[in-house]
């Protein structure tokens, strides 16, 4: 199975296309992020090696491995619970292909002091949504497969902040509501909010909340009518209409999985299940949140 997974990190970006064809093109010069830097002190920049690491041949390798499971193009537009253990639940082997593949990238971001998200744009010239998709999955997901116990210190830190930049700026540009490979593809779309679920800032929660039932109501809105305004949605109906309690669960999972987060930043402005990776001291009502079984999120 180890083998099997290996393989899939490295499948011609040709194959993913003979699903998802059309993509279109957005600029990663064509605004200015306004966002909180991450503080990388005095390291040096080491561009030279994150070019030859951040590459699309990896961004398209990315993709490969992580939808690679999933079997039909429905499967892809809903992604059922089955499909989605994949990436929401440890798995030793999972994890061992994230660090095996894409983990050096992630150490070359941080060597060479990568300490906004627009740097890192500027570096990797994403030439379509797909590649945006591949860059929030990296900085999103990958650091959380790729860092775990101890370590995940440094996905919460560093990574997590660039994650919800390049999130912000992918939406200002209206890339999964307005690009059909994503809007209308959820298993694209998802990706794109889950680092504001992540973060620990209520005001970007709000953003994730709105965001997911934007998503959701496209989801209820493909339950009726037929046809569409290009191949994507006119597919995702389909897909939609032929199991729509599947549909239909899907996006009420995805939007109430945000509101159990929103629920605790709320509470405690913090997730209390990240404090002793962060070094910080547990509150009373922390201890108790945790102790009466607390969601962490299988952390």
């Amino acid at each position: 199975q180890r083998g099997a997974l290996s393989r899939l990190a490295i499948v011609p970006a040709r194959v993913y296309q003979n699903y998802f064809p059309a993509t279109r093109p957005f600029s990663s010069s064509s605004f200015k992020l306004q966002a909180q830097s991450v503080d990388m002190g005095s390291q040096g920049k080491d561009l030279d090696i994150l070019k030859e690491h951040l590459t699309y041949d990896k961004l398209e390798a990315l993709r490969s491995f992580w939808f690679g499971h999933l079997p039909q193009d429905a499967d892809r537009i809903i992604a059922g619970p089955e499909y989605q253990k994949r990436w929401f639940f440890s798995d030793k082997q999972f994890d061992d292909v994230c660090v095996a593949q894409f983990s050096p990238i992630l150490e070359a971001i941080r060597s060479a002091g990568v300490n906004s998200a627009q740097e890192l744009l500027d570096i990797a010239q994403p030439r379509d949504s797909l590649d945006w998709l591949s860059l929030i999955i990296l900085l999103d997901q990958i650091p959380r497969n790729s860092y775990r116990g101890e370590k995940s210190s440094i996905c919460f830190t560093y990574f997590d902040h660039l994650a919800v930049q390049i999130s912000l700026a992918a939406i200002s540009q209206g890339i999964p509501d307005a690009s059909p490979e994503i809007r209308w593809v959820f298993s694209h779309r998802n990706w794109f909010y889950m680092p504001l679920m992540h973060s620990e800032d209520l005001d970007t929660h709000d953003q994730a909340v709105a965001a997911f039932n934007r998503m959701n109501q496209d989801i209820l809105s493909l339950m009726e009518g037929s046809g569409g305004k290009d191949e994507y949605e006119v597919r995702a109906r389909e897909v939609v209409q032929a199991d729509p309690e599947k549909a239909k669960g899907v996006g009420e999972m995805n939007l109430q999985f945000e509101e159990k987060h929103r629920v605790i930043i709320e509470k405690f402005g913090r997730y209390p299940h990240r404090n002793k990776a962060l070094g910080r001291e547990m509150r009373n009502e922390e201890r108790e949140f945790l102790e009466n079984g607390g969601d962490t999120f299988g952390s």
